[in-house]
């Protein structure tokens, strides 16, 4: 059973998440509700839950002040952070949070349904050595800037073609296409929740050129960043 708190000072909407969640999952259950920043991190050790929905404006300790606080305790505690804001700076300093996605309020079913689906599907158990968990964390402390598999070979005093071939053992891709997928999930937080310009998003997540990002974006999701912008934006 995959346990969830909801964290908002606003009733309606945590109703209408209950109502979303109840209605669509039978594995996913919630366990508790909180209504200020305190109570969240209470509940938070108490209950041990799977998943947290954080609203950005709670009282007492605000939303990404309680982000930062779980994460320091659990960095894989997985959190969607719920705001009002589409405001570029918000979505990335939630995305520098680790947040695992940003939801704008009022919130729509099928992006709850979808964020929790896409949490339930990376949070299965495996086990990956600690050379690879080097590797994967570098990744997301870097996302920002340009990553490339010599540079962690030379931290770690490894060949680049052993790390090469270990990383892409474990991880059932090559390093390159993992990089690329990471950057071009982090754009997509970025497009669904913001009005960010196609520039801001390149250089955000660590590309040069806002020609090729478009590119990469549309090898990947076959379809440009404005065309998947104007798709969630219309749902």
């Amino acid at each position: 059973m995959v346990k969830v708190i909801l964290a908002d000072n606003e009733n309606l909407e945590v109703e209408a998440l209950k109502i979303i969640i109840n209605n669509k999952f039978k594995n996913v259950k919630v366990v508790g509700i909180a209504n200020y920043g305190d109570e969240v991190l209470d509940m938070v050790e108490n209950l041990n839950p799977d998943i947290i929905f954080i609203d950005a404006l709670l009282p007492i300790l605000n939303g990404y002040e309680v982000c930062k606080i779980i994460k320091k305790k659990d960095k894989d505690k997985k959190i969607i952070l719920m705001s009002i804001y589409d405001d570029f700076e918000l979505v990335r300093q939630a995305l520098k949070l680790k947040v695992d996605d940003y939801l704008l309020k009022p919130i729509k079913a099928d992006k709850v349904i979808e964020s929790i689906n896409d949490i339930i599907g990376t949070s299965e158990d495996y086990s990956i050595d600690n050379e690879i968990k080097f590797v994967l964390n570098y990744i997301e402390n870097n996302i920002n800037s340009n990553i490339m598999l010599q540079d962690i070979a030379s931290c770690m005093k490894l060949s680049i073609s052993y790390l090469s071939k270990a990383f892409k053992n474990t991880m059932g891709t090559n390093f390159n296409k993992y990089v690329t997928n990471r950057k071009i999930e982090e754009a997509k937080k970025i497009l669904k929740n913001t009005n960010t310009s196609i520039s801001d998003i390149t250089f955000y997540i660590g590309y040069n050129e806002p020609n090729y990002f478009c590119k990469v974006f549309k090898k990947v999701e076959g379809m440009t960043p404005l065309e998947y912008r104007e798709k969630y934006n219309n749902k």
